[in-house]
């Protein structure tokens, strides 16, 4: 074990061994104790000085630059012997912080669900799913709260199946649109990116609410549900729908989209149907389903940075006398909401590749089955 008192720049030494040039010994930097037990590099927590990462600007976060690393001459993918390697990106079109390379692409750096500072839009942090393991991304929305910047995919203790109900808890798998729907073959090509799909029963976890709910707070007596969401986490219902809108609408450019300020004009919160181009364009992602789906015409940023990032994944459902469908994978996107309209339709929104508004719509038939986003408490 070698303790050495360096004069050299801590991003040089860092680029040395992250690239992976051939140093073997243990190095403490900042002092003159033995480096800890299990680490090549120690930072004395007692210097005074702090670690400055290469600045680099990122334009496509699935490749790694040209003529910015020593010895790399042209733009490269997959490359798996500079896994790990971290900098801190300066591009704000792909979002500025630090970066990790994983082998096929940049990942950003996230916090914790719950150190989220309510003053910093566009945070980013981790939720793990006790229940199953699985994890996903989540985004501050300022005053809107803390969103799941991917769709749901729990599905222990429910029935995969699209036959109509109104109280049975289902789910199924979004793919490329067929007749029937088959629960033997849905999952074949199925990418865990798209999330799963629920009716109104398993989005709620069996909730029975028969009033109209539209808009309505909880101060207004609409109930929070968590539904099919985690401990900590539940379903948001329009009347929260309306607010992260209204948030993504307002916010500054490079926050949640590459697009300037939107504000909602007056009214919109009662209003059906489309509302408030180019909102729709903020929360669509821009990244297709597959190759030759539609373009999404979406402007939002990666979830990894902070945007909303829906992916146009489709519905599946049961049409009277035609049977079971798999409709409008790679041109709609659908979710839920906790609130009822009647005992037959809940509120929900739709996202078009074609129109620049956000439809708000309270006829979405409960048998149907659409995305979940889950919110934090």
């Amino acid at each position: 074990m070698r303790k050495i008192q360096l004069n050299v720049s801590v991003a040089a030494l860092m680029a040395v061994l992250t690239i992976g040039a051939p140093v073997r010994a243990q190095v403490t930097i900042g002092g003159m104790t033995d480096p800890k037990q299990g680490t090549l590099l120690d930072l004395n927590s007692t210097a005074k000085g702090g670690l400055l990462l290469s600045n680099v600007s990122l334009t496509d976060l699935e490749k790694i630059p040209g003529g910015v690393f020593v010895g790399i001459a042209g733009e490269q993918d997959n490359n798996t012997e500079l896994t790990g390697m971290i900098v801190y990106n300066t591009n704000v079109n792909t979002g500025r912080g630090l970066y990790v390379w994983n082998g096929v692409k940049w990942t950003t750096f996230a916090i914790g669900d719950g150190d989220f500072d309510p003053l910093v839009p566009g945070e980013v942090g981790v939720l793990t799913d006790p229940r199953d393991n699985e994890t996903y991304l989540t985004g501050n929305f300022g005053t809107a709260g803390i969103w799941m910047l991917e769709n749901l995919r729990y599905v222990t203790g429910y029935t995969h199946s699209v036959y109509i109900s109104y109280t049975s808890k289902y789910y199924g798998y979004p793919g490329a649109n067929e007749q029937p729907y088959s629960t033997v073959t849905a999952k074949t090509n199925w990418n865990k990116s798209w999330g799963v799909l629920y009716n109104w029963a398993g989005a709620t976890n069996g909730r029975s609410s028969n009033i109209n709910e539209s808009d309505k707070s909880y101060d207004a007596g609409h109930p929070k549900v968590q539904g099919v969401c985690p401990d900590g986490w539940y379903l948001p219902s329009d009347w929260e729908w309306n607010n992260l809108e209204e948030v993504i609408a307002a916010a500054e450019k490079n926050i949640y989209s590459s697009e300037d300020p939107s504000p909602m004009t007056s009214g919109f919160r009662g209003a059906m149907n489309y509302r408030n181009a180019p909102l729709g364009r903020k929360m669509k992602s821009t990244s297709k389903v597959t190759e030759t789906a539609s373009a999404t015409n979406g402007t939002s940023k990666l979830a990894a940075v902070g945007g909303f990032d829906a992916l146009l994944v489709g519905i599946v459902l049961e049409v009277e006398d035609d049977g079971t469908f798999r409709r409008h994978f790679g041109t709609h996107a659908y979710f839920w909401s906790s609130s009822s309209y009647n005992n037959t339709y809940a509120c929900g929104r739709y996202l078009t590749h074609d129109n620049t508004g956000v439809n708000r719509y309270y006829y979405g038939n409960r048998s149907d089955l659409y995305s979940v986003r889950c919110k934090k408490d």
